[in-house]
């Protein structure tokens, strides 16, 4: 491998994308691993997680349907002040420094709604 071309030399190079693995007894392990990822990349495999394919094929089914509804509909479930359920297109700024207006998407984003003080 010592006979590179100049072509090879140039290129950049790219951090791999993390496999992490659900069944995995080492939690700790696999959070640094998630950890580690979001940091270098954004992105992440999750393997042994348990959830079937029928699932995840109703998941993105009932996906379509919401984004298919009209706007007036979808506001109906606006996001809350966790940032939880529907956000529009061009609502969410996350990289203020280097964006003057909205990302060119729309979200639905879940999780548990807790009271702040909840550990």
């Amino acid at each position: 491998m010592e006979n590179k071309t100049q072509e090879e030399d140039s290129t950049i190079k790219v951090s791999s994308i993390h496999c992490i693995d659900l069944f995995n007894s080492d939690i700790h392990q696999s959070a640094l691993l998630l950890k580690q990822a979001c940091q270098d990349c954004g992105f992440f495999y999750v393997i042994n997680h348990g959830i079937t394919e029928e699932f995840k094929e109703e998941a993105f089914e009932q996906s379509k349907k919401f984004f298919a509804l009209s706007l007036d509909e979808k506001m109906k479930v606006l996001r809350t002040e966790k940032h939880l359920c529907y956000t529009p297109v061009l609502d969410e700024i996350l990289d203020p420094e280097n964006q003057v207006h909205g990302d060119h998407k729309e979200g639905y984003y879940i999780g548990m709604d807790v009271s702040e003080d909840d550990p």
